[in-house]
């Protein structure tokens, strides 16, 4: 199960996304991988070590509208697609 996180701040790097988001999941975190860091399309999934799927839901719950770099960020759980999220 992966979770999408999008609205990342184009001042934010690549490796201060991804440890923002291991800091805030934890143990839920299997990965991360930020795409396009410091463009305004990035974004970053997360694969979750979560086996059923209201777990997934309610971690995007709990990281959406979360601040990062002074920007809210939006996420959602992807129970079902191995493909890249669409554009923003």
């Amino acid at each position: 199960m992966k979770l999408i996180v999008r609205n990342i701040a184009p001042s934010c790097g690549e490796q201060e996304v991804r440890e923002f988001l291991k800091r805030e999941l934890g143990h839920y975190a299997k990965s991360v991988e930020v795409v396009d860091a410091g463009k305004p399309t990035a974004y970053a999934t997360v694969e979750l070590d979560a086996q059923v799927p209201y777990v997934g839901e309610v971690i995007a719950r709990q990281i959406h509208g979360k601040q990062l770099g002074g920007v809210a960020l939006e996420a959602t759980a992807d129970l079902f697609s191995d493909e890249p999220p669409p554009e923003h």
